[in-house]
């Protein structure tokens, strides 16, 4: 690979996304490495994101997103 990059982001798990998705927004050439079979496979722990609260900050979300992740293990712990 010759081609320069701007930026490179190191994980595809949801904070690693959101940053790229925010870089590629506002036209930044961004890169995402990721080391498992799909984004944010190597998370320990994670969560849903529920569209609805986010709509007035990113209204264009469900359309634009590249892709969706099943959810493979549900687990409701209480504090």
């Amino acid at each position: 690979m010759t081609e320069a990059l701007e930026a490179v982001v190191v994980g595809g798990g949801l904070g690693g996304l959101a940053a790229a998705y925010t870089l590629a927004k506002g036209g930044v050439q961004v890169l995402v490495l990721e080391r498992g079979d799909h984004p944010g496979s190597k998370n320990v722990t994670g969560g849903r994101l529920y569209l609805n609260p986010v709509r007035p900050f990113l209204p264009d979300l469900w359309e634009e997103a590249p892709l969706e992740r099943p959810v493979t293990r549900e687990v409701i712990t209480a504090m």
